[in-house]
C-alpha cells in the first residue's frame, strides 16, 4: 500500500468512525427526549437516596444465602472442572487417534456454549422448580462448557514428540494421561480453574432472580417490597465478595509465574497441591449429596418434565419465527449501541486508568472506579435503572454500557501498560505531551488490539442482553422467559434456535474482522 492509499484509508476510518457516533447519538436521542431522560435520572437520584441509610439489621440473616451462593459457584466449579479432565481424552486427539468424536462433541459443546447461564437456569427451575439443585446444576452445565474450550486449546498446543518419548517406555494410556498431558497441563487447570470460579461467582449471585437460589433471590424478594436500604447493603455484600474471589483467583493465577522454585519448594508445592484437590473433590461430592435442597420425590418428577422437555424441544414453533426474528433484533441492537458507545468512552477512561500514561498515583483513583464498574453484574444495574426509566431498552442500554466501559478500560490499559517504554520515550522526544501521543500516536499502534476487545465485548454482550430481557429489559430474553414460564417448549426451541444461530454468526463475522483489522 502506497503513501497515499494509506492515508485516504486513515481519513475513511477517521470518518466512518465519526459518522457511527453520530448515528447512534442520533437515534439514542430519537428513543427518548431529554425530558424523559430528566425525569427517569431523578428517580435514579431518589431511589439511591431512599438506599440510605444501610440497613445493616439483615446482615445476619444474609449469611445462608451468601453461603449458598459461594457453594454453588465453588462446588460447581470444581466437579465441572473433574468432568473436563475425565472426558478431555474425547475431545482431542492428542491422546487416541479418534477423527469423529471430538469434532462432534466439540461442535456440540460449541453450540449449548452460546447459551446465557441464565436461561439455563430458567429452565431448569421450570423443570425441577425453584433452589439450590436448579442452580448449582445450571453453573455446573456452562462451568464444564466454559472449561472445556479452554484446557481443549492448552491440551493441543502440547508438543506431540514429548507424548511420544514417554509413550515409547511403554506405559499404558492412563499413565500417558495422568504424568505427561496432566503434568504439562498443571498450571492451565489452575488458572482456568479460577477464571472459571470468577465468572461462577457473579453467576451464582443473580441465579435468585430466576428462584434458583443464592443472594439473589434475597435481593429480587427486597426489590420487590421496595426495601432500597436493604438493597444496597445485598449490592455492598455483593461487590465485596467478588471483589474477594477476584483478588483470590489473581493471586493464584499468577503464582506459577514465578519460574525459581528449589526441589524441596516443588515437592511441598505438588504435595500441597494433591491433599488439596482431593479434599476439594470429596467436599464437593459430600456438598452435592447433602446439601442440595431437592427430595428424591421432587427429582422424578423433575426427570420426567425433562424427558417432556427433550420431546417438545426438537420440535420447534416455526409459525413463531417472525416474533422471534423481531426480538432478536432488539437484543442485538441494545449490545451493538450499547457496546458502541462504552468503546468510544473507554478510548478516554484507558487513558485515565494507564499508569505509564496517565501517572501512577493518579491512576489509582481511575482503577478503583473501573474495578467497582466491571464488578457489578449488569442484571443488578439494569434493575436500578428499571425503576428510573421503567422497562425496556434504555434500562438495559445503560446496564450494559456502564458494565462494559469497565471491563473494556481494565483490558485496554493493561495492554497499554505493557508496551515498550521506549515509545513513550520517542513520543516525549518529538515535544509531545502524553495524551497528545496517546490519541495521535499510541492509540493508532494499538488499535487492532483494542477491536479486537471490542469485539469480544459485543460477542458478550449478546448473551447478556438476552439475560437482561428476562427481567424486563425487552428482547428475546422477555420472550424467553415468559414462554419458559408457560412451559411452551415448541416456542423456546425456535428462541433458541434463533439465538445460537445469531451467536454463532456473529462470533464468525467478529473472528474474520478481527483477522483483517491484524494485517
Amino acid at each position: 500500500m502506497n503513501l497515499k492509499n494509506f492515508i485516504i484509508k486513515k481519513q475513511l476510518g477517521k470518518l466512518f468512525s465519526y459518522a457511527l457516533f453520530i448515528l447512534l447519538f442520533l437515534v439514542a436521542y430519537s428513543s427518548y427526549d431529554a425530558k424523559s431522560f430528566s425525569l427517569g435520572f431523578e428517580r435514579i437520584k431518589n431511589l439511591i437516596l431512599r438506599m440510605y441509610p444501610i440497613d445493616f439489621s439483615i446482615l445476619k440473616s444474609l449469611y445462608q444465602p451468601i453461603i449458598e451462593t459461594l457453594n454453588i459457584a465453588l462446588f460447581s466449579s470444581i466437579l465441572a472442572l473433574l468432568t473436563v479432565l475425565i472426558i478431555l481424552p474425547f475431545l482431542t486427539n492428542i491422546l487416541f487417534e479418534l477423527k469423529l468424536i471430538p469434532k462432534f462433541v466439540s461442535a456440540i459443546f460449541s453450540i449449548f456454549r452460546t447459551l446465557p447461564f441464565l436461561i439455563v437456569a430458567a429452565i431448569l427451575v421450570s423443570l425441577f422448580s425453584t433452589g439450590a439443585f436448579s442452580g448449582f446444576l445450571s453453573m455446573y452445565i456452562i462451568n464444564l462448557l466454559t472449561a472445556s474450550k479452554l484446557l481443549k486449546e492448552y491440551a493441543e498446543e502440547i508438543e506431540k514428540k514429548h507424548l511420544e518419548a514417554v509413550e515409547c517406555l511403554g506405559v499404558s494410556k492412563f499413565a500417558l494421561y495422568k504424568n505427561a498431558i496432566l503434568s504439562n497441563l498443571k498450571p492451565a487447570i489452575i488458572s482456568v480453574y479460577f477464571l472459571v470460579l470468577e465468572s461462577s461467582i457473579r453467576g451464582a449471585s443473580v441465579l435468585g432472580l430466576v428462584g434458583a437460589g443464592g443472594i439473589g433471590q434475597r435481593l429480587w424478594k427486597e426489590l420487590n417490597h421496595l426495601r432500597y436500604d436493604r438493597v444496597s447493603l445485598i449490592i455492598l455484600v455483593l461487590v465485596i465478595l467478588i471483589f474477594i474471589i477476584d483478588s483470590i483467583s489473581f493471586y493464584f493465577r499468577n503464582l506459577e509465574s514465578i519460574n525459581y522454585v528449589t526441589y524441596e519448594k516443588f515437592i511441598f508445592k505438588k504435595n500441597i497441591f494433591k491433599i488439596i484437590f482431593s479434599l476439594l473433590i470429596v467436599g464437593s461430592i459430600f456438598y452435592v449429596s447433602n446439601f442440595i435442597n431437592i427430595s428424591g420425590e421432587r427429582f422424578l418428577i423433575g426427570v420426567k418434565q425433562l424427558k417432556v422437555f427433550v420431546t417438545e424441544i426438537i420440535k420447534p414453533d416455526w409459525s413463531y419465527t417472525t416474533k422471534m426474528l423481531v426480538q432478536l433484533a432488539v437484543s442485538i441492537i441494545i449490545a451493538f449501541v450499547a457496546t458502541a458507545f462504552a468503546a468510544f468512552t473507554a478510548i478516554i477512561t484507558s487513558y485515565l486508568a494507564s499508569a505509564n500514561l496517565f501517572g501512577k498515583y493518579k491512576a489509582i483513583i481511575s482503577k478503583i472506579i473501573v474495578n467497582i464498574l466491571r464488578t457489578f453484574p449488569p442484571i443488578i444495574v439494569a434493575l436500578i435503572f428499571f425503576r428510573g426509566f421503567g422497562p425496556g431498552m434504555i434500562s438495559s442500554f445503560f446496564a450494559l454500557y456502564i458494565y462494559t466501559i469497565g471491563v473494556i478500560t481494565k483490558m485496554y490499559s493493561e495492554v497499554l501498560e505493557g508496551m515498550n517504554s521506549n515509545i513513550l520515550l520517542t513520543t516525549k522526544s518529538l515535544g509531545l505531551g502524553n495524551f497528545v501521543s496517546y490519541i495521535k500516536i499510541i492509540f493508532n499502534g494499538y488499535f487492532p488490539e483494542f477491536v479486537t476487545i471490542v469485539l469480544y465485548r459485543f460477542e458478550s454482550n449478546i448473551k447478556n442482553s438476552t439475560i437482561l430481557g428476562m427481567v424486563g429489559a425487552g428482547g428475546i430474553g422477555q420472550l424467553l422467559v415468559n414462554n419458559i414460564e408457560y412451559r411452551n417448549w415448541n416456542r423456546i426451541s425456535t428462541l433458541l434456535i434463533g439465538l445460537c444461530s445469531a451467536i454463532i454468526i456473529i462470533e464468525n463475522i467478529s473472528y474474520l474482522i478481527r483477522i483483517k483489522v491484524k494485517k
